[in-house]
């Protein structure tokens, strides 16, 4: 399904700087305008830039130039305190983690006079490492468009990783590596956030300065951030620890120690000339235990497809329109023969609740589609302005055209 954003400030996130190599003639990037409004309004929000690295941006030592070899720690599982009122310093929360957080290098083949060349490193980002079985967490911005992928330890070591699987919608990617794991990081609830939480961010900043710790709060939950396709990234955590290209993929810890969020974008711009700090962007922790779970079972995820683009409602927005609900959707644009088509929802139709759980702020209606199953019948309460009228609708929800 794709969507489109009601926001606060004008936001375009520049996205994927991929295949910004050195190799003459070698560029093969672009820009994604990703995830970047700060609030929920209707109108559009910033300027924000994605947090995955250029090779070789900084004037550190390179990523390309770290050794080669196969890590060789013994795994182990990261103790990590039961109760929040015993919870760590940020020191020793950063000893901790700091071996499970990994640089992720996106290699591509350069393309230089004579036709095909090596395979150079297009962009970085950063990754945590999930499980003993080698899965590492990042955007799938950092991987996209790869053909070979490496992953470099906190000891500076190298390794080979191959691509499990992704999800562009939520832009979350897994890869694996064989052999030792030099530690794992516990996923946290992110449900628990409150804003003025302290969080902890570590990634590779600009590619080089690996395991770059910074320290901020939540600042506001259930943000939406709009993508240059047209859709939405709900339930976004919104915090101001500081974080920069490189930070792509890079996890947001708690004060246990706990992944609550993955960094995915920076607000850098309000508007044209009007900068703007502390502006970071998560993925929020259960989010990336839904999607991970399924690509690492499945390889990728199935989303439930209703074949609408929309935006929702607020509650001044409603009062402007003279409304007489306060919360949903407004369909803006209906797929032809979508689900949504053949069950007779019409542009500008506002979708109030799907089943009994209403359409807010809270449950945001992507969330609450992915709590559903292709083949589903779900009942949609539908408000028609041109009638005034409330009525339902049955709606058998499809595979999404990205999953086909």
């Amino acid at each position: 399904m794709q969507n489109r954003f009601s926001l606060g400030i004008l936001v375009t996130v520049a996205v994927a700087a991929l295949a910004l190599g050195t190799v003459a003639g070698a560029i093969s990037g672009g820009l994604i305008a990703y995830y970047v409004s700060p609030s929920s309004s209707s109108t559009p929000v910033s300027v924000a830039t994605n947090l995955n690295a250029p090779a070789g941006t900084a004037t550190a030592t390179s990523v390309s130039s770290t050794p080669t070899a196969t890590a060789t720690k013994t795994a182990e599982v990261t103790p990590l305190p039961s109760d929040p009122n015993d919870a760590a310093s940020v020191a020793d929360i950063v000893e901790r983690v700091s071996n499970a957080v990994v640089t992720v290098v996106n290699e591509q083949q350069a393309q230089g006079f004579l036709g095909g060349g090596d395979l150079q490193p297009a962009g970085t980002g950063t990754g945590f490492i999930i499980d003993d079985q080698g899965h590492v967490v990042t955007n799938n911005h950092v991987v996209e468009g790869s053909q070979e992928i490496q992953v470099i330890f906190a000891d500076g070591t190298e390794q080979k990783a191959t691509l499990v699987g992704t999800d562009s919608f939520a832009d979350l990617a897994v890869v694996k590596f064989d052999g030792p794991v030099p530690a794992t990081i516990q996923l946290g609830d992110s449900d628990n956030l409150r804003p003025g939480d302290r969080v902890i961010a570590i990634g590779s900043a600009l590619g080089d300065f690996t395991n770059t710790v910074t320290e901020g709060i939540v600042s506001a939950l259930n943000r939406t951030l709009q993508t240059e396709s047209g859709h939405n990234m709900e339930n976004m955590l919104q915090h101001d620890a500081p974080i920069n290209p490189g930070n792509s993929g890079g996890p947001l810890l708690n004060l246990l120690g706990q992944v609550v969020g993955v960094n995915t974008a920076a607000v850098r711009e309000a508007e044209p000339g009007v900068s703007a700090e502390g502006l970071g962007f998560a993925i929020p922790s259960n989010t990336v235990k839904d999607i991970t779970t399924q690509i690492i079972q499945n390889g990728k995820v199935v989303r439930p497809y209703l074949g609408i683009t929309y935006e929702s409602l607020t509650p001044r927005a409603a009062k402007a329109s003279n409304l007489s609900i306060d919360h949903g959707v407004i369909v803006t644009d209906v797929s032809a023969g979508s689900p949504a088509d053949q069950s007779g929802i019409q542009k500008n139709d506002v979708i109030t609740k799907i089943d009994d759980q209403e359409i807010d702020s809270d449950h945001p209606l992507e969330n609450v589609l992915f709590h559903h199953k292709v083949g589903d019948k779900v009942t949609l309460e539908v408000y028609r302005a041109s009638n005034g009228k409330t009525f339902t609708l049955t709606v058998t929800l499809a595979t999404s055209p990205d999953n086909t």
